[in-house]
């Protein structure tokens, strides 16, 4: 429709003249003079609207300009809608929608500082015991000891022996007065010899073992100027294979050489 306005609404005729006619929306109407309502060309007006005695200025019967609110009469005029109104209560939440998609992962951040070590837990349950190892060495140990001091030999001859500390358990022991006893097994043995010759000489201490004599380990020794004390030792490890004597042979130029023998032997407990 042409020239129509929104907030104009039609209202019919009060035929018993009650008063100010309502709105739609329960709101008095104002009276408003007729003049402001006009009918386009295009608008159709029905046979039983009263909007038709409007294009008249002041038809019969009609208030001029409403100065009263709705004289006997009156068509009805139209009025401004009033004030909005206090905006009601908000309703209830609607249901909520569907979840969307997760997004991206993010960068994964640095790391943090180490946090303080934790108590010591409670201590656990003793394990099984271990297999056995190999057997150790024998605590005791197997050696004897024999000595002589001052002595005054010839030129060829065995040195005498005396025992100072024995062999409890029979594996080294003194046989006569020059030669000790060896069962089977590996030894080692030391041997200490201090000498005093009155004129230019030489020595030579040679041992004997397993029948034979050992000149892999003899020893020498010379004068050179009248009464000199000299002195000789030897050590070694030798393997006994069978029960045997084991005696020293003193060799010098001297007829009256004076000496003093210090004899250590060990057996080893190898298996």
């Amino acid at each position: 429709m042409i020239n129509f306005n929104p907030f104009w609404m039609f209202v019919p005729p009060n035929p018993f003249n009650m008063g100010r006619g309502t709105s739609r929306n329960n709101t008095q109407n104002i009276s408003q003079s007729s003049s402001d309502f006009s009918v386009g060309a295009n608008t159709a007006v029905p046979e039983h609207s009263d909007v038709s005695r409007h294009n008249e200025p002041n038809p019969p019967g009609c208030c001029e300009g409403c100065a009263e609110p709705n004289p006997p009469g009156c068509c009805g005029c139209y009025a401004e809608p009033g004030p909005i109104g206090p905006r009601g209560e908000p309703g209830p939440p609607g249901c909520p929608g569907e979840r969307g998609e997760p997004g991206p992962q993010g960068v994964r951040g640095r790391q943090g500082p180490q946090g303080a070590t934790g108590p010591m837990g409670p201590r656990g349950e003793q394990g099984a015991r271990g297999p056995a190892g190999p057997p150790g060495y024998p605590q005791n140990r197997i050696f004897a000891t024999f000595s002589c001091w001052d002595l005054v030999i010839s030129e060829n001859v065995r040195l005498l022996l005396k025992t100072d500390i024995p062999d409890n358990s029979g594996s080294i022991s003194l046989c006569g007065d020059s030669s000790v006893t060896l069962v089977p097994g590996y030894y080692t043995v030391y041997c200490h010899v201090s000498a005093t010759l009155k004129k230019h000489r030489f020595i030579k201490l040679t041992p004997n073992f397993n029948g034979s004599e050992q000149t892999g380990y003899t020893i020498y020794a010379e004068t050179a100027k009248r009464t000199e004390a000299i002195q000789m030792s030897r050590y070694f490890i030798v393997e006994i294979s069978e029960e045997s004597p084991l005696y020293f042979t003193w060799d010098s130029s001297a007829w009256d050489s004076r000496l003093s023998v210090n004899l250590c032997i060990e057996k080893l407990c190898r298996q």
